[in-house]
């Protein structure tokens, strides 16, 4: 692996940690190393570089580093997506396959995945997917393959690609019947309520708590 990848997988792992609190110096190495023999030398060489910052053991990310990491964040997290939602592999399987196409997706290509999928907010295991242009400008010149129930016609089945909602109340509810990120449905009714079944079981739901599950039809 040469040092841009290496760099790469640097800024991804710093950016990883603090989305959940901070970084240190030992837990990064703990997390690289020793497939990536990251090393003082090179962590030095970063925060010449200006991509980090290293202060008493604690490591950031600076301007520089978030504007590095964010578009590696994102292809990795949509090719997550892009083998869950179309392929059907569990959020397990993904990573390594993710892992590869972070490094070869050209900005291109990595729009029309994001726009295919309906741009998603989150990969599957829930971490934020960064926000592209694409996005920005609401694309919808390809077709998206992963539809909201709306979209859906009687009779679909539909494997659950996400949960589009910052209602945590929404959330809560929709995974308490069982409807979740992977999870396959039948939609059995869209008037006047949604009625959705799940295994042996039938749910009603208000169209815009239904309105806020996305999936691919099967």
């Amino acid at each position: 692996m040469n040092t841009v990848d290496i760099t790469a997988e640097v800024l991804e792992a710093i950016w990883t940690f603090e989305e959940v609190g901070s970084c240190t110096v030992d837990n990064l190495k703990r997390r690289l190393n020793p497939e990536y023999v990251l090393d003082d030398a090179l962590l030095s060489e970063l925060e010449r570089s200006g991509y980090v910052t290293i202060h008493n053991q604690q490591i950031g990310l600076t301007e520089k580093g978030i504007d590095n990491a964010r578009p590696i964040i994102r292809r990795h997290r949509l090719a997550e997506r892009l083998l869950t939602d179309i392929l059907g592999m569990t959020p397990e399987e993904t990573e390594e396959s993710a892992c590869e196409y972070e490094h070869v997706l050209a900005p291109g290509l990595t729009e029309a995945i994001c726009t295919l999928l309906g741009h998603p907010r989150e990969c599957p295991h829930g971490s934020a997917i960064p926000e592209g242009e694409c996005c920005k400008r609401a694309d919808v010149s390809i077709q998206s393959a992963v539809k909201t129930l709306s979209g859906m016609e009687v009779g679909d089945t539909v494997r659950i690609s996400y949960i589009r909602s910052d209602d945590h109340v929404i959330i809560n509810k929709l995974f308490s019947l069982g409807i979740s990120s992977g999870k396959t449905i039948k939609l059995r009714q869209k008037f006047p309520t949604y009625v959705l079944q799940i295994d042996n079981s039938q749910v009603a739901l208000e169209k815009n708590v239904a309105g806020c599950i996305c999936g691919l039809k099967i």
